[in-house]
């Protein structure tokens, strides 16, 4: 008899496993992939009510974000509509940041020049790069650059782009460059002919 229930909750346990346990439990938020396909930018989108709509309760968002996972976000709204008027959902480019509403900037600490032109910041210098990694709260980039040098610490504003500001220090053997950006960013580093571009996505 012990035998037997045993072996009934073994056959069992299959139908109650769930169907791919590396998904997230929360259905608000679920990881796909940490690659963001790249797509155009929105444009305004308009989308016309069915003729039996009179109140709009609530709005649900789909984003992917910079890590790769999916997350929706609701809105709530509860407030009466003319389904002959269309609903325009757009970006306003009145509400961007001072940061982002410039497209370029440069700064320069001798032995090393930043140039920023939107989302693409190049360096420029014959110090070879040590190594570089990405810091949070606040979000920033860092660069280690082979250096011996008595630098003292500096900052130097950007403000373009997503890109807020440079401080350049010295760490003995290296001085470290430590971007702060305006947000959260995944970012690619290439270098080519000298230079070092760093793309934020």
């Amino acid at each position: 008899m012990k035998h037997s229930f045993f072996l009934s909750l073994l056959l069992l346990a299959p139908l109650l496993a769930r169907e791919n346990p590396f998904f997230s439990t929360n259905e608000t938020k679920r990881v796909t992939s940490n690659t963001i396909e790249l797509k155009p930018q929105m444009e305004n989108i308009h989308y016309k009510l069915p003729d039996q709509a009179r109140i709009l309760k609530e709005v649900t968002f789909t984003i992917q974000n910079v890590d790769g996972s999916i997350e929706n976000l609701k809105i709530p709204i509860d407030q009466s509509i003319d389904w002959h008027r269309p609903i325009v959902l757009s970006q306003s480019s009145t509400l961007r940041s001072p940061t982002s509403a410039n497209n370029s900037s440069s700064v320069n600490f001798g032995f090393i020049r930043f140039d920023v032109k939107g989302k693409i910041l190049t360096i420029k210098t014959s110090d070879p790069l040590i190594r570089h990694f990405v810091l949070s709260d606040p979000n920033r980039i860092v660069l280690d650059f082979k250096r011996d040098s008595d630098l003292k610490t500096e900052d130097k504003q950007l403000n373009a782009g997503p890109y807020k500001m440079i401080r350049m220090g010295n760490h003995g053997k290296f001085v470290r460059a430590t971007i702060t950006l305006d947000g959260r960013y995944s970012y690619a580093l290439n270098k080519m002919n000298g230079l070092i571009s760093i793309t934020c996505k």
